[in-house]
């Protein structure tokens, strides 16, 4: 039998490998995981967009914001704004905290960031992150209310069933 190819793990590699290095391996919105690194966590781990595709904020989104409003850019400064913004907009997530956060909707979009900064692209620079640092508290505040009810839930109703078992 083949060995399996394991870049058919695109949450894992490929694209989202650098995130996950960035981030040590460590879920940005709950911190499980990190060092030391455990396998079987980190197979569990993928690619949370602080902003997320309804409001402009992948990366082929961005690329097309770039093009639009900083076209007298040579194509490769264009591609690295694009992915400097990117790599802002995107950290390591397990996948509890991408499900419960993936369908939030933020007060400020990719689109209007854009739209209102993009005259200085230091300016648009730091305007992404300071919303993207404002939405990934936000984030991280409602995924560690939500964890209290679970792990609460998971106590009582779960565990000594598996124990038990």
């Amino acid at each position: 039998m083949a060995k399996y190819n394991y870049k058919n793990c695109q949450s894992l590699f490929g694209y989202s490998a650098d995130i996950h290095i960035r981030c040590k391996g460590r879920c940005q919105l709950c911190g499980c995981g990190g060092v030391p690194l455990n396998f079987d966590l980190w197979r569990q781990m993928t690619v949370e967009h602080l902003i997320g595709k309804s409001q402009g904020g992948y990366l082929s989104q961005l690329r097309e914001l770039v093009d639009k409003y900083f076209s007298e850019l040579h194509d490769s400064k264009r591609e690295n704004l694009a992915r400097n913004i990117d790599k802002i907009n995107t950290v390591t997530a397990c996948q509890f905290c991408n499900s419960t956060t993936s369908r939030d909707v933020h007060s400020i979009s990719m689109y209007e960031l854009f739209e209102k900064l993009h005259s200085n692209r230091e300016m648009l620079v730091d305007g992404v992150r300071e919303a993207c640092a404002s939405i990934l508290k936000k984030k991280q505040q409602s995924v560690e209310w939500k964890l209290e009810a679970v792990r609460e839930a998971y106590e009582s109703q779960v565990l000594d069933k598996i124990l038990d078992s």
